[in-house]
């Protein structure tokens, strides 16, 4: 094993390599003006104007669309690029002087065949037949909307950032969408505001792209750019829409304001009943970029986080989920770091680490484009509350577009979510990215640079509180490749950020290989994940190494993979793994091994199941993993996923147990009702999060939403904390 991890680390990361990555950067430097063509496929479609509104009503009966021009035939990427769709799409676009609407008709020969499932704003839709339209109405061949609609008239939304790597699927449009199943197919109407987006005024040409997707045959196809290796989200990729002439954004100018009532029965505490107003206010500043304003914000139609299991030595990370911080968050992406290094992470602000709230009173927020710049500025000042004290946290980032798809740019933070000091992060970060590499390929390159700087170490020069790093990426169909190295030092501490790790040398790779059968096996998968994290002294303190022997996806939509998992780990202290069980220091390496199965999503039942066994430190460990979903109807989905973990060591014995219930009742695409059951034995506690959400129109929303802590003691579970809020908000546009 140790033979393994010291070949590994020679042949990724010693001098040589080094070396050819110098090589490489000197190639990349040219490249800071390096713009590709302005798109492998040029396909151009017209938008015409109508006097006469459609009514959006998914029937395209109106005579307006009859006045419109089909866009042109889509053409399959999966299963086999280039070829005809098995079934016609027509898509045709109209606007106005307000809203720009688009008709889709998806011919179907087997209109029972076509799958439905969800109802719900915002569901996960990949279970479904739907169709992904994508916007460029900035023309910068890098940023965009995009909006999907199922058969059963579900809406989902998303902003697009950085060329597709960043798809804000949180962010919210107020716009409007139908579908209905005939005997032909299905048909969706969309009606978009144009206050709902933002572009330049001058801009009368807007990028420009529709995929269909038949679910129950695994087929994809797309209007521009139908290949594989391109994607929807690949704004670059996507063809022109003109015609857009005499479009009106309107002042600019949305206030939310809301009203929300709390009731709370905490164990020990006596019921009491809150009210309290607030608002957002949101306002075009340019066409291209905004300002924010929010004040009392309230989150609590807010999903609870996934409860997880954690058997490392350091903290999980929870994605941000609260709407005003997601909005534009693109603006804040740094460089390509993953999950382990983030220098401006949201959750810091108005959360505390276990997830308790922290009260908002203000936050403003400016974002979007400027000419050639990306800009994104944040102030929030918060309350007091569970230990925190009152403070002011501000954070920055711009950027500027370099040729087609590269940039480069800078980021600041200041502040500490505490109140109790301050801290400071400053950092640079060259993004390079193109389309064209090789004449389609994908290829991607980033370097950048951190430092930190708090009152305790600001009179201490020796201070290690910096962090950088490098990665190549050719992230292609076929043969694919990652590298990367970063490295944190001992005093780097971002208090508005997130690293689980510091005083470390981080090296990571990727190589997958793909190879198209199109039999009964669509497609089978080869692969080698390694990572290796060293001390500042270049002493290996853990490793990983991901060995995907095959991942195997069937036509019928199944899967099979297959998992070889060696890694290793020095302890220079002794890790209490759990209550009462103590794994002394020294070093550890072992061997697992995962096998992982999903049947395929287009039935109405799908099961998952993995199993993980082998060693663990030195003793053993086996992980079961089960999962089922299901889909009856567009009215009702079901979830359940359970996971545990039974661990023996020399030193003890335990399991870990976490399960989730998830039940989704709609009445209709505006009218549901969520409900999310957890429990997990380390907390030994059962949660309840129960949303009831009413969309009376686009822009006006009712919630209930109600929150319930059961514990268990003596065997019996007690309510220790409920809670019940009712929040309305209302749009006005002007």
């Amino acid at each position: 094993m140790k033979w393994l991890q010291t070949n590994i680390s020679r042949v990724l990361f010693d001098p040589p390599w080094r070396q050819c990555a110098g090589a490489f950067a000197l190639l990349l430097a040219p490249g800071l003006g390096w713009s590709g063509p302005l798109g492998v496929d040029t396909r151009s479609a017209t938008a015409v104007r109508t006097q006469v509104a459609p009514h959006i009503d998914g029937l395209l009966a109106e005579d307006c669309w009859n006045d419109a021009i089909a866009i042109g035939d889509l053409i399959q990427t999966e299963p086999v690029e280039g070829q005809a769709p098995s079934e016609r799409t027509e898509t045709r676009v109209l606007f106005d002087d307000q809203h720009l609407y688009i008709g889709i008709r998806c011919f179907d020969s087997d209109p029972g065949g076509i799958l439905a499932s969800k109802m719900k704003r915002d569901s996960d839709l990949n279970a479904d037949d739907r169709v992904i339209v994508v916007l460029d109405t900035f023309g910068d061949r890098r940023n965009g909307y995009t909006f999907i609609v199922n058969p059963a008239g579900a809406q989902a939304d998303a902003f697009i950032a950085s060329n597709g790597e960043v798809v804000n699927n949180a962010w919210d449009a107020i716009w409007h969408a139908h579908a209905t199943i005939d005997s032909k197919g299905w048909m969706v109407e969309m009606a978009i505001p144009f206050q709902s987006l933002s572009f330049g005024s001058e801009l009368e040409t807007w990028g420009f792209n529709v995929q269909r997707v038949i679910k129950r045959r695994l087929e994809n196809s797309r209007w521009a750019s139908p290949r594989r290796n391109a994607g929807i989200y690949r704004v670059s990729e996507a063809g022109a829409l003109t015609g857009l002439n005499g479009i009106k954004q309107g002042l600019g100018l949305d206030v939310v304001p809301f009203f929300s009532t709390h009731w709370s029965d905490n164990e020990g505490d006596d019921s009491h009943l809150l009210g309290k107003p607030g608002f957002d206010a949101f306002y075009r500043l340019a066409p291209n970029f905004g300002a924010a304003l929010t004040v009392n914000t309230d989150f609590a139609a807010t999903e609870v986080d996934q409860r997880r299991i954690n058997l490392t030595r350091f903290p999980l990370f929870f994605p941000e989920k609260r709407d005003f911080f997601l909005q534009d968050a693109g603006v804040f992406q740094f460089a390509d770091l993953g999950d382990d290094l983030i220098p401006f992470f949201s959750r810091r602000v108005g959360l505390t680490d276990d997830g308790q709230e922290v009260p908002i009173d203000v936050g403003a927020k400016l974002a979007g484009q400027l000419g050639d710049f990306q800009v994104g500025l944040l102030d929030v000042q918060t309350g007091s509350a569970h230990d925190f004290e009152a403070t002011n946290l501000f954070a920055a980032r711009v950027s500027k577009h370099l040729g087609e798809q590269s940039s480069v740019g800078g980021i600041v933070t200041s502040g500490d979510p505490d109140g109790t000091g301050s801290n400071t992060l400053l950092g640079l970060d060259y993004n390079f990215s193109t389309s064209s590499f090789r004449q389609d390929r994908n290829l991607r390159a980033s370097a950048w640079y951190l430092t930190t700087r708090s009152a305790e170490e600001s009179s201490d020069p020796a201070a290690q509180d910096a962090a950088f790093g490098a990665s190549v990426a050719y992230p292609n169909d076929t043969w694919s490749f990652e590298l990367a190295a970063k490295e944190i030092q001992a005093d780097f501490e971002p208090a508005l950020g997130f690293v689980p790790r510091t005083g470390i040398r981080k090296y990571s790779g990727q190589v997958e290989y793909e190879v198209l059968v199109n039999a009964d096996i669509r497609r089978l998968d080869f692969g080698v994940e390694p990572e290796i994290v060293t001390d500042l002294d270049g002493d290996v303190e853990s490793s990983e190494t991901r060995v995907g022997l095959v991942h195997v996806l069937w036509d019928s939509g199944d899967e099979l993979s297959f998992e070889a998992i060696p890694s290793y780990e020095r302890l220079s202290e002794p890790f209490e793994i759990e209550d009462d069980v103590t794994l002394p220091e020294g070093t550890y390496d072992w061997l697992r091994w995962r096998v992982e199965a999903e049947s395929a999503l287009k039935r109405p039942a799908t099961v998952f199941g993995a199993l993980e066994v082998g060693n663990f430190f030195d003793g053993e460990r086996t992980d079961w993993e089960a999962g089922v979903s299901w889909r009856p109807s567009r009215y009702f989905n079901t979830e359940v996923v359970y996971e545990w973990n039974l661990v023996d060591l020399p030193q003890g014995t335990f399991d870990a147990h976490v399960g989730a219930l998830r039940l989704d009742f709609a009445a209709s695409p505006s009218l549901t009702w969520s409900n999310l059951l957890q429990f997990d034995n380390d907390s030994d506690s059962l949660g309840w999060n129960s949303r009831v959400q009413w969309i009376l129109k686009p822009g006006e929303t009712l919630n209930l939403v109600l929150n319930q802590v059961a514990e268990r003691e003596d065997g019996d579970l007690h309510v220790t904390n409920q809670e019940a809020t009712l929040m309305f908000q209302y749009t006005l546009r002007f």
